[in-house]
């Protein structure tokens, strides 16, 4: 954990707040904090305006009060919230661990549903209520490696490899719906045949069945995230994949670098393959990939827009990437 302050705030503004883009469109989200002692170097969410230093945590103590005085108001419940989109519900921290049991239990208390996604340890209190709503549930755990020098150099406060796949397991046997994110994949350092093939194979012993994954995606603020908190020769092999590459608006930032497309089609294919011998769906995420067949990266939960996100007619990624004369 990478935490030197807890700022306690009261929640004034809206709690939730329904994302305009992608397999989020149209669902509420909430975060319980702002900033994350996960201090993972290729987050997004560090380079908005409003974000705390690297190490401070501001927590909303006051949010499930809000949350409920939101709901009675709401003439129609929504059906799904998800949690923390821009933070992660799950950091070792007993007063924001508190705050989001509240604010999740209190909704599921109401019938709507929940989705997250966490680098975390979901404690067992947690996974007790999530069995008592498994209905309700959708998670998905953040994985990439399981290499110890990759979480130590890109993501230094989550929880380890092993208690992620614990995780997987726990959620798994409550009965909870459960995929796993596999981003990003940074260029050089995730993403070996042989890293999938350990990574797939651990992900299926502990009861995975659905995973998506995705390649970094650079912004300006990353980038400079990178260069600030990785030793420059590392940073400088991640910046000569992206090289040359124009800046593009991908979702809803303005200036954002994809890797080169065929080496992203070449990445995903592999991923494709590996997960398929060991049973695994594999998604690539259409959100970060605007120039390759949609497909949704889906958060988990039911979307009744999802249908006409997808043109029934489109061919899927693999499709394409197995074919080219289908591009």
């Amino acid at each position: 954990m990478v935490l030197t302050k807890l700022v306690k705030k009261e929640r004034r503004a809206q709690v939730l707040k329904s994302p305009a883009f992608g397999c989020f469109k149209g669902i509420p989200a909430v975060n319980v904090t702002r900033g994350c002692p996960h201090a993972c170097v290729y987050c997004y969410a560090r380079g908005f305006p409003e974000a705390p230093p690297r190490g401070e945590v501001h927590l909303y103590a006051n949010l499930p009060e809000m949350l409920e005085r939101e709901l009675a108001r709401k003439r129609k419940l929504p059906a799904w919230v998800s949690f923390s989109t821009a933070s992660d519900p799950f950091p070792p921290v007993d007063e924001v661990l508190a705050v989001t049991y509240r604010a999740m239990k209190l909704l599921l208390e109401r019938g709507i549903g929940i989705s997250f996604l966490t680098k975390g340890f979901v404690p067992p209190d947690f996974v007790a209520l999530f069995q008592k709503y498994r209905h309700l549930v959708r998670a998905r755990i953040g994985l990439v490696s399981l290499c110890p020098d990759y979480r130590k150099t890109f993501e230094p406060g989550a929880a380890s490899p092993w208690k992620r796949l614990l995780n997987i397991r726990n959620l798994v046997g409550a009965g909870v719906t459960t995929g796993v994110r596999i981003d990003p994949l940074i260029p050089g350092f995730a993403g070996s045949a042989e890293a999938l093939e350990s990574l797939f194979k651990r992900l299926r012993a502990a009861g995975a069945k659905e995973v998506s994954v995705n390649t970094l995606v650079l912004r300006p603020a990353v980038a400079e995230q990178l260069a600030a908190e990785l030793p420059p020769e590392l940073a400088g092999m991640i910046f000569r994949h992206y090289r040359g590459q124009p800046w593009q608006k991908v979702i809803t930032a303005a200036k954002t670098k994809l890797l080169p497309r065929a080496a992203r089609e070449t990445q995903y294919l592999l991923s494709k393959e590996v997960a398929h011998r060991y049973g695994l769906n594999c998604r690539i995420c259409g959100c970060k990939n605007p120039d390759l067949p949609w497909e949704s990266c889906d958060p988990g939960v039911i979307q009744e827009n999802r249908a006409s996100m997808v043109r029934a007619e489109q061919c899927t990624l693999f499709d394409v990437l197995a074919d080219p004369s289908a591009r």
